[in-house]
């Protein structure tokens, strides 16, 4: 992964943050991991990427973070079906941004959702792992990339 592909994901979340919400989300630089484990949230939303390149792409955000953002998205009666479905939404619009640079051979899936921090949860190391973290309404939040 280079370093102009990583800035790919770092914009594409910030106008993610702008466009839905009107407030700003604060973008870390993107940092290397071992472990994802220690960097997921109450919900995560999986990309897998095949064609030109391989991997996943990951959107993880706590629990209180989905609920302010459905507010900000004018959507009342918040419940766990509507956390999952914009948890999974946000990463397959994230992932989907970058497709305009990467071209129309980097196939994303439909978005898996998974509740909770798995301790268990493996995947298939492509090259790097990276976290890009996210600071939206002083909720944290991780985008994780793995993708050779």
């Amino acid at each position: 992964m280079k370093d102009e592909n990583l800035k790919l994901f770092v914009e594409g979340s910030s106008h993610y943050f702008d466009t839905v919400s009107q407030t700003p989300a604060n973008i870390g630089a993107p940092f290397l991991i071992k472990d994802i484990n220690k960097y997921l949230y109450d919900y995560t939303g999986i990309i897998g990427i095949s064609g030109n390149h391989k991997g996943s792409v990951f959107f993880t955000a706590p629990k209180n973070m989905l609920i302010q953002l459905l507010s900000a998205l004018k959507i009342l009666n918040v419940d766990e079906d509507k956390m999952m479905d914009l948890v999974g939404e946000v990463s397959n619009t994230i992932s989907g941004n970058t497709r305009r640079e990467f071209g129309d051979q980097f196939m994303l899936s439909t978005p898996v959702v998974l509740k909770g921090k798995s301790e268990d949860l493996k995947i298939t190391r492509v090259e790097k792992i990276y976290v890009i973290p996210i600071v939206w309404r002083k909720h944290q939040a991780n985008l994780i990339i793995n993708l050779e």
